[in-house]
């Protein structure tokens, strides 16, 4: 592996996997509150474990592409940038449609304080407007850490790791800390148990990849198996994370080659931001068209929820290519052209 320049083909697939589960949990969930329809008891599950994989292998990326640029002048700077292209507008976007529309039919829906709205705006926790995005919230705290690690890492090394240390420490509750801390939050500690994964893969050679993402899906199974029966109580999270680990270890170690993998995958991967942030609002809206031309009473709940399904995938797809990729490649055209002159002005001002 070519320590970040390498195609990670397998890896873009598993974006998509993270993001497809997310989604299917949330339909899952919205048709069991309408309908009592279940499957596999899902409805009452705390997580499916996609945000957890999901977790995993943002911190995996992040890591893997940028750990070289830790102490580099501007580097910092520019990693801000290029997140907040990434994330910001689309988010943005689906916020103030969700915002307008309380405005437009306040019949139909409740209205929101100024203080959420703000909130939603900067992405501050607890959960913003667009509820399905609350885990861009410890996403957004990761990219300023990891921010302050690219400006300052001997000074920020140090101090994530304690407060790393800490984070496990509270979560075990072997440090007494308010139930609901954000600041040190299980979800925002996977993100950097990702970068863990990168910098495994980046510094040693694990032979036995298959073994690592057989274990990883037998793992994930069998929290599903527990979550359906109860034999047992355990930390979901917990478990979804150090199986969403074992798991991103295999899929990376088999990109030390190059993949070939279908196009269809590889396009979901690129498109997996689009269906993160607009799949919850569109599952609600081809649920309610579904409704409305009575198609879920004559199919049934189980291809109506596969109906709705599709159509949100194909219309994030759509999102995806006509609105997120130009807008951040504009974007990233404007702000860092604009960098790139500036800098040519300099030299030849120093010329």
């Amino acid at each position: 592996m070519n320590n970040g320049r390498r195609k990670l083909s397998y890896v873009q697939i598993s974006r998509a996997i993270a993001i497809l589960f997310v989604l299917l949990g949330h339909v899952n969930t919205l048709f069991y509150i309408k309908y009592n329809y279940d499957w596999f008891n899902m409805g009452k599950w705390d997580r499916t474990g996609g945000v957890d994989f999901f977790f995993i292998v943002s911190g995996f990326m992040i890591y893997y592409l940028y750990h070289k640029h830790a102490g580099l002048p501007g580097k910092a700077k520019e990693f801000l940038l290029k997140r907040i292209i990434r994330i910001y507008p689309l988010y943005w976007l689906c916020t103030f449609i969700l915002i307008a529309l309380p405005l437009c039919f306040p019949s139909r829906f409740q209205g929101y304080s100024w203080e959420l709205i703000i909130k939603s705006i900067i992405i501050l926790p607890p959960i913003p407007i667009l509820d399905s995005a609350w885990s861009l919230c410890h996403v957004m705290f990761f990219y300023l850490l990891f921010s302050a690690f690219l400006f300052r890492p001997k000074i920020f090394k140090p101090v994530i790791f304690l407060w790393i240390v800490a984070t496990v420490l509270i979560e075990l509750k072997i440090v007494p800390y308010p139930e609901g801390s954000f600041i040190f939050s299980f979800s925002s500690l996977e993100v950097f148990l990702g970068c863990l994964v990168a910098h495994l893969t980046l510094n040693y050679n694990f032979k036995q990849s298959t073994l690592f993402i057989t274990i990883g899906l037998l793992g994930f199974l069998a929290v599903w198996i527990n979550n359906i029966y109860n034999f047992m109580y355990i930390h979901g999270p917990t478990f979804f994370s150090m199986f969403s680990m074992i798991l991103m270890l295999g899929i990376s170690e088999k990109d030390k080659k190059d993949r070939k993998v279908p196009k269809l995958l590889s396009f979901l991967g690129d498109a997996s931001y689009s269906i993160y942030i607009a799949h919850a609002s569109l599952l609600h809206l081809f649920l309610y068209l579904l409704v409305q031309i009575h198609l879920v009473s004559t199919l049934g709940y189980f291809f109506s929820m596969t109906i709705v399904i599709l159509l949100t995938v194909i219309t994030c797809c759509i999102i995806y290519q006509l609105v997120e990729k130009p807008i951040s490649r504009y974007l990233r055209r404007i702000v860092f052209m604009k960098k790139n002159k500036s800098i040519e002005i300099t030299i030849g001002l120093a010329k």
